[in-house]
């Protein structure tokens, strides 16, 4: 299809080429009018005309058609891509029962309501068993900060910027 696709487009360009030539007289009509043995000047611009919309047709015919192909070629694709992507999830789901069943505990931990991590106590009740509490996050220091006039990364004053 790409073929008939090019080879029509060059045609058209063919075309045009040689229907320019003939508008701006630089071909001669009257030359070509006694070539085929055609009546008059009329003639010869009326055969001009018609195959002009033969090609023009043929051309529009032809990217339809290869854009609908390339559509449905593009639809194929995506289908093909959808289907693997539900089996690569399929398998990652079984290979990861498969690795449940393998160690006997699931890979994620999760936490089970009968042993808490964290203390139920209240942290405002005055209890000194703060151990089983969440540790306490602290901030990282802030860098500190240069006057601009001392930063190392600017380009020395008394040069010229390019």
């Amino acid at each position: 299809m790409e073929t008939l696709k090019k080879a029509v487009n060059i045609l058209v360009m063919v075309y045009l080429l040689i229907t320019f030539l003939f508008l701006l007289r630089i071909l001669s009509v009257s030359k070509f009018v006694m070539l085929f043995d055609l009546a008059t000047h009329a003639d010869f611009y009326n055969r001009l005309l018609w195959a002009g919309a033969v090609l023009l047709l043929a051309e529009l015919l032809v990217e339809n058609a290869y854009i609908a192909l390339l559509k449905r070629d593009l639809d194929r694709e995506r289908r093909q891509h959808t289907d693997l992507k539900a089996k690569h999830t399929e398998w990652k789901a079984r290979h990861y029962d498969q690795q449940i069943k393998a160690s006997g505990s699931p890979l994620i931990p999760t936490s089970d309501p009968a042993s808490p991590t964290i203390s139920q106590t209240n942290p405002r009740s005055g209890s000194s068993d703060r151990q089983d509490q969440a540790p306490i996050i602290v901030p990282a220091p802030i860098p500190p900060t240069l006057d601009p006039n001392e930063n190392p990364n600017l380009p020395p004053a008394d040069h010229r910027p390019l």
